[in-house]
């Protein structure tokens, strides 16, 4: 690290895991990102870090992980009273990888009831009386606020993208299956993603590049600006603020994807969930959410919808939709934050995890509420190093224009 002392670069993980622990004490009582902190396990794995005779390329790190996902030896309730107590014995294999390369994790985040609606006690960092969204809540708030660097999060409709959006920090879902769900709560298996919160892409390329090895990628030449069949929804200033920035980046129009994608997402969810989740929706409905509840129970999709559904999402015509384009650029939710006690809606994030694209939202407006504006762009499977890179390109013009992050402009 350029400018860094023998001695800094000796106690990197230590000092990086002492600042993350100091903020959780100072903020977590407002936040409530946590339900579990490990500070002694933490502190072992930074010296850990610290002592190693190998250059690990996310050494100075720290990671919050979903509660959703396993961490050796720490609870995995999945947000419901049902899983009380739960531990896991061993990490998952994305949360071994991200600790062999570095990372030191802190603790487990806060999440919706087994990852659906039913949001928890977290506040979003910017404005406590409004959402984080979910169901990744605690992971987007635990870096919106600064407790860590980065944070797991997973997305089965906008789970990743909408909290990013509504807390002004970095959202990375990678294209479908690119990394492992062993160890993870299964939901929908069709469409379940493991990806990341970060507060700069810079960040998210570095945690994807020592997992993957990656050569770093352009930017994308074409984007196009694609409202989608939601685009009423979204409010007058994320309108605006996308119309606005779509215009800079050059973005052509391109038409907008069938609404049918929602009704196949929609069928091919509640099949899969109504599977995974069937031995608590039996054992246990007392302990479950009236929504989740609600949800699972009700006529069953028929098996010949559920093919049916997952022919047309096979089927759909992907390069029809990006017309030519390298990129797609959407609003990562409907406007800002809704207020606490939602998770709010996924509609604009939808299609992008049914069709299995990696997607990204990142800050780049304010609205009328002081709240953040998130932009997501959407691209092809397996073009995640052209996104990213799209990405940086598109935080740096506004880091250059506005002098930070913590400086961007209003929408109206």
């Amino acid at each position: 690290m350029k400018g860094s002392s023998i001695a800094d670069l000796e106690s990197l993980a230590v000092s990086a895991t002492d600042q993350a622990l100091a903020r959780i004490d100072a903020r977590e009582r407002s936040i409530h990102a946590w339900v579990q902190v490990d500070a002694d396990g933490a502190r072992q794995q930074a010296l850990l870090v610290d002592k190693s005779s190998m250059s690990l390329p996310l050494a100075g790190l720290t990671l919050g992980v979903k509660d959703i996902i396993d961490v050796g030896g720490m609870q995995c309730e999945c947000g419901s009273a049902i899983f009380k107590g739960r531990q896991a014995f061993s990490d998952a294999p994305l949360v071994a990888r991200l600790k062999a390369l570095g990372m030191v994790v802190v603790g487990k985040t806060a999440t919706a009831e087994f990852a659906y609606l039913s949001p928890p006690e977290t506040r979003n960092p910017v404005d406590t009386a409004y959402s984080p969204g979910g169901s990744s809540s605690g992971s987007a708030a635990a870096v919106a606020d600064g407790h860590v660097s980065a944070a797991l999060g997973t997305q089965t409709a906008g789970s990743i993208l909408r909290p990013a959006s509504f807390c002004g920090v970095v959202g990375y879902k990678p294209t479908y299956g690119r990394f492992s769900r062993v160890g993870v709560l299964s939901a929908s298996p069709s469409v379940d993603t493991v990806g990341w919160f970060t507060k700069d892409v810079k960040t998210t390329i570095r945690i994807r590049k020592a997992l993957t090895g990656a050569m770093s990628a352009g930017p994308a030449v074409r984007l196009g600006l694609c409202r989608t069949v939601h685009w009423s929804k979204a409010n007058e200033a994320m309108r605006l603020a996308v119309e606005r920035i779509a215009q800079r980046l050059s973005a052509s129009e391109v038409s907008s994807p069938t609404a049918i994608l929602d009704d196949v997402h929609a069928t091919i969810m509640r099949h899969e969930m109504r599977e995974e989740l069937a031995t608590q929706f039996l054992q246990s409905p007392a302990l479950l959410s009236t929504s989740l509840s609600t949800y699972l129970g009700g006529d069953p999709i028929s098996q010949t919808d559920y093919l049916a559904a997952l022919d047309y999402r096979d089927s759909f015509d992907v390069e029809a939709m990006f017309a030519g384009n390298d990129v797609l650029v959407t609003p990562g939710a409907c406007g800002e934050a809704v207020a606490f006690g939602s998770t709010g809606d996924p509609c604009f994030n939808r299609f992008v995890t049914l069709l299995g694209l990696p997607s990204i939202a990142l800050p780049f407006a304010v609205g009328t509420k002081g709240l953040p504006l998130g932009l997501q762009l959407i691209a092809r499977k397996d073009q995640d190093e052209m996104l990213v890179a799209t990405a940086a390109h598109i935080e740096a013009r506004l880091i250059a224009e506005h002098g930070s992050l913590d400086s961007l402009p209003f929408a109206v």
